[in-house]
Formats: C-alpha cells, structure tokens, sequence
C-alpha cells in the first residue's frame, strides 16, 4: 500500500469527521442508536469514524480511512447523495 501524504490524510480525517456529523444529525450522539437504527454492527461506526494519526514513536500511521464505496454506503443509509455528502464547508477548509 502506498504511503499517505499528509494531504491524504487530512482529507481521510475530514470524511471522518463528516460522517460522524451526519450520523449524529441522523439518529443522536450514541453510535449504537445508529448501528440499531440501520441495522449494522456499531464496530463499523467506530471504524468509519476513527481519525488516522502518526504514532510519534514509531513514526507510523494509526487507523485507517473510509474507501468511497463506504462513504456512498453511508450516504444512501441516511439519505443523501455523495454530492451532499462533500458540499460541506469542512472540505473547502
């Protein structure tokens, strides 16, 4: 696999953080109201949601983002296109 630029990852962190927004405006703050609501396992929110970072011992990455058929997965779980999904103000940032 290749190795995420500090761009790629930023733009990993921003999905995630979007997702996170869009599953608390779909359904509340616990991500088990989510997972029961859509009928999935809430080891995939926690997943979805979790922020790539750099251990600063090993100089590794931690985590790992979304692939786009995630993302538009989740979009059609609450509703909304991909458009809508990144025609968010965070992207733009």
């Amino acid at each position: 696999m290749a190795e995420l630029s500090k761009d790629d990852i930023l733009l990993a962190n921003k999905i995630a953080s979007r997702m996170k927004s869009l599953r608390i405006l779909d359904s509340g703050v616990k991500q088990v109201d989510f997972a029961d609501k859509h009928g999935i396992d809430k080891q995939l929110i926690t997943r979805w949601e979790g922020q790539i970072t750099i251990d600063n011992k090993t100089n590794k990455l931690k985590g790992r983002g979304v692939t786009i058929y995630t993302v538009k997965k989740f979009c059609s779980m609450i509703g909304i296109t991909l458009k809508e999904f990144f025609d968010d103000k965070i992207f733009y940032e």
